[in-house]
């Protein structure tokens, strides 16, 4: 099994960005920080889910699998789409880095796992195993 250099840098900046997400908001919950104002638990509780899987499918990633980069461009682009609109209304320069840098990670690590790989091997089908 080969990995092209595209996939391990998608798979350390999802596995780093996941990781940081979850330190983050855990701390946020300690401490009820700003993003926790006006969250409701469930929202939370989502949050921590997602973030946990999109670290299990930098995983995924690393060892090539399917499910691992459709599960963080799927758990990405979630982010992202939450995210945009309170990038839209505007707010303090702190407030708008971390938001800038969720959809800055959404759009690198999309475009590296979708880059076709030009040195692939193209699987092979049952007939033509035969």
């Amino acid at each position: 099994m080969t990995r092209s250099n595209r996939t391990t840098i998608a798979a350390v900046l999802v596995f780093l960005f996941s990781l940081i997400s979850l330190i983050r908001g855990f701390l946020d919950f300690v401490n009820q920080g700003p993003i926790l104002q006006n969250a409701d638990r469930w929202f939370i509780v989502l949050g921590f889910m997602l973030f946990t899987i999109l670290l299990v499918s930098s995983y995924g990633i690393w060892k090539n699998q399917r499910w691992g980069m459709i599960a963080a461009i799927a758990i990405l682009t979630l982010n992202a789409l939450a995210v945009l609109p309170q990038i839209l209304e505007g707010g303090t320069l702190a407030d708008q880095v971390p938001r800038l840098i969720d959809v800055g990670v959404w759009l690198v690590a999309t475009v590296l796992l979708l880059w076709p790989n030009r040195n692939a091997v193209p699987r092979e089908t049952e007939s033509s195993a035969q």
